[in-house]
């Protein structure tokens, strides 16, 4: 038996309001996972800012920050 069967069983015996219960726990579930599949990391959030310009900057920033801040010059 799958799991859809074996779902649609278990819901055989609920009463009506019950399974209007199930149905907005769904519907919950359902957009929130619509929202994590648009928003998967850091990255896909402020991919759309980024300033392609400055990326080759960015890339040894924190350490030419760094070594300014530790030098004794």
């Amino acid at each position: 038996m799958s799991t859809l069967e074996k779902t649609i069983d278990i819901l055989n015996h609920f009463t009506e309001q019950d399974i209007e219960v199930v149905y907005q726990l769904v519907q919950l579930i359902d957009s929130k996972s619509k929202v994590n599949e648009e928003n998967v990391s850091a990255f896909g959030i402020a991919h759309k800012y980024a300033d392609s310009s400055l990326i080759e900057k960015e890339k040894e920033a924190f350490q030419d920050a760094a070594c300014k801040k530790h030098s004794t010059n």
